[in-house]
């Protein structure tokens, strides 16, 4: 088990390219995406489970933790879908 601080310090450790990438794939492959979460939750040597992620992302979208996230070419701040669902 781990907490929302030892989620998010290992976020900021992923490259930017690579969140951007996990952020496109939530859009077509949720399931691909939780997945690869998971397994970098597990090298980061976090045990979590799928629940804890999801509750973490959340968190973390309604914090705006992800606005500067590039999703599409597009910074999610400035995604008008995005911001639809995930009002700062």
């Amino acid at each position: 088990m781990c907490n929302i601080n030892q989620f998010k310090e290992m976020i900021k450790k992923l490259e930017s390219e690579k969140l951007s990438e996990i952020c496109e794939q939530f859009l077509f492959d949720h399931e691909g995406a939780m997945k690869i979460l998971t397994d970098y939750c597990n090298k980061f040597g976090l045990q979590i489970d799928d629940s804890e992620i999801k509750d973490y992302m959340s968190n973390m979208h309604s914090n705006g933790d992800f606005d500067n996230v590039v999703c599409f070419g597009i910074e999610l701040s400035e995604n008008q879908l995005y911001k639809k669902f995930h009002p700062s």
